[in-house]
């Protein structure tokens, strides 16, 4: 693991030189729908087209910032701060009047996602801790008007799920926003030192406790009520786990909250046991045969933070998928997307939103961040 961080630099040269412009990350993506089943392939393997697809992530945006922090913090050298503080005044610049942001992709043009924003506003509330700027702690905050007031939450008794899009309540809540925006409040509240912003997260909390099956998994679409099957019960089995246990784990470590305690402990279990012995992680529950490097970094990542959070026992697994991350990069420091598509395909385009997530997840590697100077008093009656 000792590699990890030479290896976050180099692919942070190559996304400054191919996907940085105009004070953010530009590039392809493998989209959804039609592009993500056949498109993506067209264009691998017709590399030398003109394909004209440069999109702007802001969840992208989000994993590049607290990238550069965390290389800022790791090296001191200023570039990566520089970086970080124009990378967020392109977000700022870029935010609607309302508060929202707008989707990027064409086919969901005009949809405002919960995920998209959570990511733009902890981008800006990481910044504005490290380097305080009232601009970006009043974009955060318009999003979280936008957040409560116009996407909203559904509730089932005492529990409460966010809402996926602005203007599409009904649907069956995903669990994995419902994580994502309790990273977001506690995150809003050890900044600005308010608690209120909490209120929220005893029924986000409930509510995963209960959709949790006993596997440890989430279900990617949940049943509103424990007698009901969930509507759709997998989805990536491992990344999604990965990525809902690393929001859940910086809410933990934010709050202190013990409810979730035995969350963390199912999901770092589940996750275990879909590592194969050379480190690759199954793509889907019983789909071994194709592999996509972001996802094994996000495992990585949560084995990597497990220890420092009090959960041992996760070094190892740690140790075995980083060592296959790290030996799917490239030469020119980016690294492959994807091989087994179809059982014989391979998407090697360079994506920057999943570029940065890597990037950021490998300096999972010795990441230590000061829980005494952002740990909210926890507090059961709100958090």
């Amino acid at each position: 693991m000792e590699s990890c961080l030479p290896a976050a630099i180099r692919l942070h040269e190559y996304l400054v030189n191919v996907h940085w412009h105009d004070n953010g990350l530009f590039g392809p993506d493998p989209g959804i729908r039609l592009n993500y089943r056949i498109g993506r392939f067209i264009k691998s393997y017709l590399h030398g087209l003109p394909w004209k697809d440069d999109l702007y992530y802001l969840q992208g945006q989000g994993y590049w910032v607290l990238g550069n922090w965390e290389l800022f913090e790791r090296t001191g050298e200023s570039a990566y701060r520089q970086l970080a503080l124009d990378s967020c005044h392109s977000i700022v610049a870029s935010q609607c009047s309302d508060g929202a942001w707008m989707y990027p992709n064409r086919e969901w043009k005009g949809r405002v996602a919960t995920v998209e924003g959570i990511w733009a506003s902890i981008a800006l509330l990481e910044t504005c801790r490290r380097a305080r700027d009232d601009r970006l702690l009043e974009a955060a905050l318009r999003w979280h008007s936008y957040l409560v007031n116009t996407i909203g939450f559904q509730r089932f008794g005492d529990e409460l799920a966010i809402n996926y899009f602005a203007h599409r309540a009904g649907a069956p809540p995903t669990p994995n926003n419902s994580a994502e925006a309790l990273r977001f409040f506690s995150t809003l509240a050890s900044v600005t030192g308010d608690q209120r912003y909490l209120q929220p997260c005893a029924g986000l909390a409930t509510f995963l406790r209960r959709t949790q099956k006993p596997s440890g998994e989430f279900p990617y679409l949940a049943a509103t009520t424990a007698s009901a099957q969930h509507p759709r019960p997998h989805f990536q089995c491992c990344q999604y786990n990965a990525f809902m246990c690393l929001g859940i784990m910086r809410y933990h470590e934010l709050t202190g909250d013990p409810v979730v305690q035995p969350v963390i402990a199912k999901l770092l279990k589940f996750i275990a046991e879909g590592v194969g012995r050379a480190g690759a992680v199954s793509y889907e529950c019983g789909v071994n045969y194709r592999h996509v490097t972001y996802h094994a970094g996000v495992v990585a990542a949560a084995f990597a933070h497990a220890e420092h959070l009090g959960f041992s026992g996760y070094d190892q697994h740690a140790n075995r998928v980083f060592e296959y991350v790290l030996g799917r990069q490239r030469p020119d420091g980016s690294f492959l997307y994807s091989t087994g598509d179809y059982r014989i395909l391979s998407d090697r385009r360079s994506y920057p939103r999943y570029l940065a997530m890597i990037m950021y997840h490998l300096l999972h590697v010795g990441m230590q961040r000061s829980q005494a100077a952002s740990r909210i008093e926890h507090d059961g009656s709100t958090a």
